[in-house]
């Protein structure tokens, strides 16, 4: 495992919970060049080069290897489609956006599907999933402080770090 600062950043959803990881951008492109397509038996090889900048516990290998196939075939659409997938750094008051923990949590047990939270947010942090409920797909989409969603929840699924994080970062 190595801590290159040139490396891409992005922060995704693994078992529910967010995580930063470095060099994703790398591996997909190297595999996108290679011909690799997104099928379920690539799960391992991601994880296996998503380990050599960071550190992937054992016992979450499985949720680690869904959350990247995931990734990297979003990642593959967006080639395909001729979107730009490299993203642009983002700060927050001078501070990298990924080291801002601002970002929604969706307990899956209280969502029922309805897709407020969807069709309000207008900056891509949410997706449908297979199974019919929203999931938070691109949690640094986030702008730092909005927390309209939550608000629209009926049933409470969202939500967000305490706002005094945000004050304590902006020190």
């Amino acid at each position: 495992m190595t801590n290159d600062a040139s490396l891409s950043r992005r922060q995704i959803i693994v078992g529910g919970f967010p995580a930063g990881l470095a060099g994703l951008d790398e591996v997909f492109e190297a595999l996108y060049q290679a011909g690799q397509v997104p099928k379920e038996d690539l799960g391992r090889e991601l994880v296996a080069r998503a380990r050599r900048h960071n550190y992937i516990p054992s016992s979450a290998e499985h949720d680690f290897a869904a959350a990247l196939l995931r990734e990297y075939g979003a990642f593959c659409k967006q080639k395909e489609s001729g979107q730009a997938t490299k993203r642009k750094p983002q700060t927050w008051r001078g501070i990298p956006r990924e080291q801002v923990p601002w970002f929604p949590m969706l307990d899956e047990r209280f969502c029922d599907g309805c897709g407020k939270c969807l069709e309000f947010c207008s900056s891509g942090v949410y997706a449908k999933q297979q199974d019919g409920l929203v999931g938070v797909v691109h949690p640094l989409n986030c702008v730092v402080g909005c927390d309209a969603c939550a608000c629209l929840c009926a049933h409470k699924a969202i939500t967000f770090p305490p706002r005094n994080i945000l004050q304590t970062l902006a020190r």
